[in-house]
């Protein structure tokens, strides 16, 4: 399968992209929105969506209000929860040949601020785009089902439906078009290996910066 094209991909993203659901709200969504699960023109998933794009919002809108407004990205990763509390965004973004990958530590409150500037491997830049274009898939899903997937070492796979998701939004730029997804943290598809990949880069970088929270 041919690499996705990420310089493309950034002049479809600028014109395409359209911003996230407004409205933000801090610990999860708006009332109306979950109302809105049995409207005739949208679906529970639908619903449930639209409430994690609305999750996505805040933390983006946090984000700005500590480190600035960043460019519009390739692909966008939000992970909502992270096991010191924070939420973290990562943003890919084409830098001439190359794929720069820009992560951010979002407290809740007081709590250290941390960056992240590092420049992707050639190898790892590939395995994105070809996960990109995975996730173009039409029956790849926007929302996906909130599972754990275990791999056995038979090569079996062990799901297991989860309550209290881990949830991650991501917006990408696939061959299709700037898609959102929401992903529960131990999930198994496309979308959810494109997470794993750039935030696995950003666990084992030596890169990151702190700085104390004022």
């Amino acid at each position: 399968m041919k690499p996705f094209s990420w310089r493309a991909a950034l002049v479809g993203l600028a014109v395409l992209a359209a911003p996230l659901a407004a409205a933000a709200q801090d610990g999860g969504c708006n009332p109306a929105l979950s109302n809105a699960a049995y409207a005739a023109d949208a679906g529970p998933d639908a619903a449930k969506m639209r409430c994690d794009l609305e999750r996505a919002s805040a933390i983006r809108d946090r984000a700005v209000s500590l480190y600035g407004a960043r460019a519009i990205s390739l692909v966008e990763i939000i992970d909502t929860a992270s096991p010191s509390g924070a939420a973290y965004v990562y943003d890919v973004l084409a830098d001439g040949p190359k794929l720069r990958l820009e992560a951010r530590s979002v407290p809740a409150g007081r709590g250290p601020r941390c960056r992240l500037l590092a420049t992707l491997p050639d190898d790892t830049a590939n395995a994105l785009s070809l996960l990109l274009t995975q996730s173009a898939a039409p029956d790849v899903p926007d929302y996906g089902p909130r599972e754990d997937v275990t791999l056995n070492p038979d090569g079996s796979r062990t799901v297991r439906l989860v309550i209290d998701s881990h949830d991650i939004i991501t917006r990408a730029d696939t061959e299709n078009g700037p898609r959102n997804f929401s992903r529960h943290a131990g999930s198994d598809d496309p979308v959810s290996r494109l997470n794993n990949l750039v935030i696995g880069i950003a666990n084992v970088s030596p890169g990151w910066v702190c700085n104390a929270s004022s």
